[in-house]
């Protein structure tokens, strides 16, 4: 009898043993915070927000600031070659990364090619890198899951570390209703266009929207294809003179050039709307090398974030308001249809200093589309981009060289 019971004992023990060893070596470790005890209720709300993610909707201001991500916490013990864990964002120090790399991954089953296009950035992304990330997704409740199933398999096959933290979209847009408000009319090409969506204006605000410790982040769109390292584009940031907020590489097609075709019909000597590089200078100027460059627009495939700044902006602050908007776009017969872009755009002319020039091989556009209507003469101009690649942008559904 006695031998009977100590065999029951041995097999509880034994199942008991397999779940502690089976939960504690997952991918997606859930301890999402140190065990100190929580700085605010921001914090304590990350925890309730992970633990009812798939049951209740955020609705308030605590729950977006309770968005989940994944970090990688210090320890003695042995670790895995790959990490990857969803938590809070918290300051450096705690998640161990301050390269923020931030994108929107909404509406997946309306877009059958969306999938596909985050599948291949992560592959490039942690493919070239050479640090540690912490991805942000904004996204919503129909795609947040295929989201979250991409980066846990590109982190094991890379065998890399990263952090991730996802954001309501619904949360986000609430927290710039004014800048939807202001822009909305002057830079979508119909009510209710594909543009029109807030999320389309989101990194106007995003320095409201993210921890206020995060200094810098890059906005980069899902249909981008790496070359090179990360780190050399957040290295761009050491580039930046004190008064520059934003990072934007050069438009690489005419479209700009058509959206202020009546400016320009008026003003002939602008360069807004010009290709980025002009012709040569004459026999006798600077040899082969070319001196001036045009303003074509900006595209904003790939936006750095200065955060600390735009936070700091009085300017900035003036700038977004409705009123300074709409002046901006009356002076140059300005009706755009591409978002943020068409603001970045503007504010760059107008107000040249607030925007590092970030070179064409960080953005490197691929769609033609403006070559087949209307601008076939012209428009390898605008689309000619010197030196080594560092990333495909496939915009207009391209596909990207991988």
């Amino acid at each position: 009898m006695s031998m009977n019971k100590a065999l029951v004992v041995f097999i509880a023990a034994s199942g008991f043993l397999l779940f502690i060893y089976a939960n504690s070596s997952s991918v997606f470790n859930r301890h999402l915070l140190p065990k100190e005890p929580p700085a605010s209720g921001a914090v304590a709300a990350a925890i309730h927000h992970h633990q009812h993610h798939h049951s209740s909707k955020r609705n308030n201001s605590a729950a977006a600031a309770a968005a989940t991500g994944n970090g990688l916490v210090a320890t003695n013990e042995v670790t895995p070659p790959s990490k990857l864990k969803r938590v809070k964002y918290i300051a450096k120090g705690t998640n161990g990364t301050e390269y923020n790399i931030f994108l929107i991954y909404t509406k997946e089953s309306q877009n059958l090619i969306l999938h596909s296009q985050l599948e291949l950035f992560l592959r490039s992304l942690l493919k070239y890198s050479t640090i540690e990330l912490h991805l942000h997704i904004i996204t919503d409740e129909q795609s947040e899951r295929s989201a979250e199933e991409l980066i846990k398999q590109q982190i094991e096959r890379f065998q890399r570390t990263a952090f991730y933290t996802l954001y309501d979209v619904r949360d986000c847009a609430e927290k710039i209703s004014d800048i939807v408000h202001s822009m909305g009319p002057l830079f979508n090409y119909r009510s209710g266009s594909y543009y029109s969506d807030a999320l389309f204006l989101l990194s106007l605000g995003l320095h409201r929207i993210v921890d206020r410790s995060m200094r810098h982040a890059i906005l980069i769109d899902c249909d981008v294809v790496f070359r090179a390292s990360v780190k050399e584009l957040f290295d761009q940031f050491e580039s930046f003179s004190p008064d520059q907020m934003f990072g934007l590489a050069p438009e690489l097609t005419p479209v700009y050039r058509h959206v202020l075709s009546r400016y320009r019909l008026n003003n002939p000597h602008t360069l807004f709307g010009s290709p980025y590089y002009l012709e040569k200078p004459p026999l006798g100027g600077m040899g082969d090398k070319r001196t001036r460059h045009g303003y074509p627009g900006l595209n904003s495939g790939v936006v750095m974030l200065h955060l600390d700044r735009i936070r700091r902006s009085r300017l900035y602050e003036e700038i977004i308001k409705e009123s300074t908007v709409k002046s901006m776009a009356e002076k140059y017969s300005f009706q755009g249809h591409l978002g943020d872009q068409d603001f970045y755009t503007l504010m760059g002319f107008e107000f040249p200093g607030l925007i590092y020039r970030l070179d064409c091989v960080w953005n490197r556009q691929l769609c033609t589309w403006w070559r087949e209507h209307g601008y076939s003469d012209i428009f390898d101009s605008y689309f000619h981009c010197e030196g080594t690649i560092k990333i495909y942008h496939g915009n207009c559904n391209t596909r990207a060289p991988e």
